[in-house]
């Protein structure tokens, strides 16, 4: 009986395999029509859930409820550095969204290596939410805020390379008979936020050796990056 059951487990696995497969998504993609819109759809959730996840890592304070008047806003004062984190962490995210969404919708089409990319992007987005709870309850460890920071540059890595594959394959993505013009406005608002943003992590872990509750603050800068990105991006659309 077991080893019955063991066969039917083996088939049921050999018939899931070609799906997960590099050729499986390529020929899903062909007879089920695997679209852009498909592909936000699935990065839409998974940054949906990323984020409602964060508020995990800030737990209720325990204390007696005969003491709470007393003790409890001493709890939350406490919680202040998790909180921070936490506020980091969610509109860091947010902003890989905003990014991740403006960098869709300059194309009409995804194909298999592109749906790759974009899956190791949401692979490191899902991790956020545990490297963030790590590193707030032990921002004064090393090791714990490192892997915060790791996680984000690889995060920033995966949406370059998205940034980088769809500007090398744009004429195809976009179906376009002269797509020199959207490309050049695809660039501009591109480039400069596709580097600045994992040359902050990289500042933030050299910070980190020094003072790793203060290396959270580097990512403070990536507002003043978002703004900048806009200015430039303006400024090299009207030349």
């Amino acid at each position: 009986m077991a080893f019955g059951q063991f066969k039917q487990i083996k088939t049921i696995i050999s018939l899931f395999i070609p799906i997960f497969s590099k050729a499986g998504i390529k020929v899903m993609a062909e007879k089920e029509g695997i679209g852009k819109s498909r592909l936000e759809a699935l990065s839409d959730g998974i940054f949906a859930f990323a984020m409602t996840l964060l508020v995990i890592s800030l737990a209720v304070p325990l204390v007696p409820d005969g003491e709470a008047a007393v003790l409890l806003p001493g709890k939350i004062a406490e919680m202040f550095p998790e909180f921070v984190i936490f506020s980091i962490a969610f509109f860091i995210i947010a902003g890989y969204w905003l990014a991740h969404h403006r960098i869709l919708r300059s194309i009409e089409y995804v194909d298999d290596r592109l749906i790759w990319t974009n899956l190791l992007l949401l692979f490191f987005i899902v991790l956020i939410p545990f490297t963030t709870s790590i590193s707030g309850d032990y921002n004064a460890v090393f090791e714990a805020v490192l892997l915060f920071h790791i996680n984000l540059l690889c995060a920033s890595i995966a949406l370059t390379l998205i940034w980088l594959y769809i500007r090398s394959q744009y004429a195809k993505l976009t179906n376009e008979e002269e797509p020199e013009n959207r490309l050049k406005q695809f660039e501009a608002t591109g480039r400069f936020r596709a580097l600045a943003i994992p040359a902050i992590t990289i500042v933030a872990i050299f910070v980190s050796f020094i003072n790793p509750a203060g290396s959270m603050y580097c990512y403070l800068l990536i507002p003043v990056i978002m703004v900048a990105g806009k200015k430039s991006s303006t400024s090299c659309m009207v030349e």
